[in-house]
């Protein structure tokens, strides 16, 4: 991998709008932002079209790379493994840019189930939550699939896609308003949807009754609300495309692509006994959309925000930093822009409050982030198919 190398470019607009996005200046932000200078490592390339990167937690060391048309590789001593991880390429519909392959998710006891999940849009266009089996030669059984939920999508955009165990093993789902732009159907507001949402499910097999393919968390906040889907756990949302969890506190920080103005990142507590509500499309970020004169007391605002003047056009969510080769960003929140290349830093006050950092020029088109199990985080460049880890800047 001699030819890959540190790179640090200058800013470069990506031309490709996978998932489109917005800002507004952050009123509860500090002063002054805080410093931020990082730098990218090279690791390996060759991905087509990656968009997701994680780890199994089982102690090998692999990193598992999603790629957009259908295919999971494995990322393993900073090299790909050119036969796929999983491949089911024959049943994804990746025409559009927001359409594909687009998450993959390892429970907390993948080492001794064997068992994974991911998030596709199928031929139709519609989104799929599947679970699958890896066998005995750590590759993935194809045939295996087995479909927990699916839901219909209205447009091929604002698909969401990410999939994610919380500390409390339940399997969160991340479903855009069901797309156009402005959401039309009102989907992001209507709790007898699952657009525009994030669900909390139980898929654990011995806590899942027989003949279900999930179950229902007791707490779930729309458990007993006639009319309310009860795998809600948060709603108000446009397009969730990356949300993760801290690792220390459990808490999720959610990063919702905004419409024409406003990109925000919006923290969900753990322990949230109500459903939050974002939102959208009353709200884009901190400022009213559909009503000038919106009531903000509603809903609950983002923690931090920028706007397309600002920052780019499309927040690509992030992950809390707790590794050893950066002391200087422990406990912040790296996160960024995929149409821009900038990457901030989040640092949480004392106060509760957040402040973002400068912004750094990356020159990627930044699909996602991700960490390894010593919590290192990667970056991904859809377009290039490179992978690149944070490095302390030289």
């Amino acid at each position: 991998m001699a030819q890959l190398g540190r790179r640090f470019l200058p800013l470069a607009f990506a031309l490709l709008l996978m998932i489109t996005g917005a800002w507004s200046p952050a009123t509860f932000a500090q002063d002054e932002p805080v410093g931020f200078d990082i730098g990218f490592e090279a690791v390996a390339e060759g991905f087509d079209q990656p968009v997701g990167i994680t780890h199994a937690g089982d102690g090998s060391g692999v990193l598992y790379v999603v790629e957009k048309p259908g295919t999971i590789h494995r990322l393993a001593d900073s090299e790909r493994v050119e036969e796929p991880f999983l491949d089911i390429t024959d049943r994804v519909g990746s025409g559009g840019y927001e359409q594909g392959l687009l998450g993959l998710a390892f429970p907390l006891d993948y080492e001794t189930s064997r068992v994974f999940y991911v998030n596709y849009t199928d031929l139709n266009g519609n989104t799929v939550v599947s679970r699958f089996t890896t066998a005995d030669n750590d590759v993935a059984d194809a045939a295996s699939e087995q479909v927990i939920i699916t839901q219909e999508q209205p447009y091929p955009n604002h698909n969401g896609g990410q999939l994610q165990f919380g500390p409390d093993g339940y399997l969160y789902i991340g479903l855009g308003d069901g797309g156009s732009g402005g959401d039309p159907q009102g989907n992001a507001q209507r709790v007898d949807t699952w657009l525009g949402k994030i669900l909390r499910i139980e898929v654990d097999p011995a806590m899942v009754p027989p003949g279900q393919a999930y179950a229902i968390p007791e707490d779930n906040p729309f458990v007993s609300q006639a009319g309310a889907l009860p795998e809600i756990f948060a709603y108000g949302l446009r397009n969730p495309w990356r949300f993760s969890f801290d690792a220390e506190t459990g808490d999720m920080l959610i990063a919702d692509v905004g419409q024409n103005q406003v990109e925000e990142i919006n923290l969900l507590p753990i322990n949230a006994d109500v459903a939050f509500n974002f939102g959208w499309n009353p709200m884009e970020g901190s400022t009213c959309y559909l009503n000038p004169n919106c009531d903000a007391s509603l809903f609950t605002l983002p923690i931090m925000e920028y706007t397309h003047d600002e920052g780019g056009c499309s927040v690509t969510g992030g992950e809390m930093y707790y590794g050893e080769n950066l002391p200087d960003i422990y406990g912040t929140y790296i996160f960024g822009d995929f149409c821009s290349g900038f990457v901030w830093q989040g640092v949480k006050n004392d106060d509760g409050s957040w402040t973002m950092s400068n912004p750094v020029e990356s020159g990627l088109a930044i699909s996602s982030f991700g960490v390894d199990e010593q919590g290192e985080i990667y970056v991904l460049d859809i377009n290039s198919g490179i992978v690149y880890r944070l490095e302390a800047q030289i």
